[in-house]
């Protein structure tokens, strides 16, 4: 009897318990009446106007009006917004929710970390959970910054150099940049394009922001006399409102241009000779061209049978606006036929090659001819000498 008693005691004790603690379970989650929520609780960036989205929620079944306890690092200013407008205090329906924004304006930050904390109050006393938020700044980067593919561009004098570049807007808003360009004195400017497959020249050009513009291109014509060496080339982008005022220095490598000309003296192309003889033809040989050229030869092409020569075959190398001289020796085969020939001679090297075409016009030596005006010599000798003899000179 004793044992069911204190049993029963047991049981009372255990059952008054467990409904106390259940009544502090409810009493402890009755205290949050307002919920706080924001999908973003760490952010890392540069040091800007940051807007956190934040929803607050009735839990109860009450109305409930509420202001808001914000712990705000020093160097900082927020605000809490419904749309464009700053609010202080809010009034909810039983288990109404509204949408805000939490906005954290930097006055004076430098790069660190920084806590922010929210909660909501009602008559003094803190009613809702304490929102956390953590904002981690960074070293700001420049407004905008230029890539370009490559900082030298070659080619010869005569030729368009094409530079192309890109321009990233690291900022939070569409620019309008200005595109100016320096360049070699003497070199003609031919305008930035949007991209290398447009014709049409522009002075300026809008870059959303946190975006990239790609291949932008700048022309400028490099006259024909410019000497090989690197020039350079200055691409400016501007924004004198913004501060915006950014050079890429480039290069243009102008790497000069071979060329061989290749002449007989005195330009003539026309010459006679014998079938069987033999003629020797001058030749000059000259750089003309903007850079100095390696080893040249000199070749000869004439019809099957002929003999040709050509002394020296070859020049070792030839600066730019010197020349040097040679002699092409051609024989005809003594059978070759009377009439006119062509002769080709090449210089030929690595860097430039020029040949020029010479007309050959053969003669036939006329032995019948030659013994016919003996013949006839003779002739009139004997008749001068028979009139003498007769007496009838």
């Amino acid at each position: 009897m004793k044992r069911v008693f204190a049993l029963s005691i047991l049981l009372i004790i255990a059952l008054f318990l467990v409904s106390t603690i259940g009544d502090i379970a409810s009493l402890a989650y009755n205290s949050k009446e307002i919920d706080l929520y924001s999908p973003i609780l760490s952010i890392e960036t540069e040091p800007r106007s940051i807007s956190i989205p934040l929803t607050v929620s009735n839990l109860v079944n009450e109305r409930r009006e509420i202001s808001f306890s914000v712990v705000c690092p020093p160097g900082w200013r927020y605000n809490v917004l419904f749309r464009e407008y700053n609010v202080s205090r809010i009034s909810l329906r039983e288990r109404e929710s509204i949408d805000l924004t939490f906005v954290l304006d930097p006055l004076e930050t430098v790069e660190g970390q920084y806590n922010f904390s929210i909660s909501a109050l009602s008559e003094g006393r803190v009613i809702s959970n304490t929102l956390t938020i953590s904002v981690k700044i960074t070293r700001p980067t420049a407004v905008i910054s230029i890539d370009v593919p490559s900082t030298e561009v070659s080619g010869s004098p005569g030729s368009v150099f094409s530079f192309r570049f890109n321009i990233k807007n690291n900022g939070y808003k569409d620019l309008t940049l200005r595109l100016a360009a320096e360049f070699p004195q003497g070199w003609y400017n031919l305008g930035f394009k949007p991209s290398p497959y447009e014709t049409k020249v522009i002075s300026d050009v809008t870059v959303r922001a946190r975006s990239t513009y790609w291949s932008l291109t700048f022309d400028v014509y490099c006259p024909e006399g410019a000497e090989p060496g690197g020039y350079p080339v200055n691409i400016i982008v501007s924004e004198p409102a913004e501060g915006i005022y950014e050079k890429i220095s480039l290069r243009a490598i102008v790497t000069g241009t071979p060329k061989i000309t290749l002449k007989t003296e005195n330009d003539l192309l026309s010459y006679n000779v014998e079938a069987g003889g033999e003629i020797e033809i001058p030749l000059i040989i000259e750089n003309t061209g903007t850079t100095h050229i390696r080893e040249i030869s000199l070749y000869c092409y004439a019809p099957s049978g002929w003999s040709t020569a050509v002394t020296p075959s070859k020049v070792p190398g030839l600066p730019k606006g010197e020349k040097t001289s040679a002699a092409l020796y051609i024989r005809p085969s003594p059978g070759a036929i009377a009439g006119d020939y062509s002769v080709s001679v090449r210089a030929w090297s690595m860097d430039a090659t020029h040949e020029i075409t010479l007309r050959i016009t053969v003669t036939k030596t006329t032995y019948w001819g030659i013994i016919g005006i003996i013949v006839i010599i003779a002739a009139v000798f004997g008749l001068m000498l028979v009139f003498w003899r007769y007496g009838r000179l």
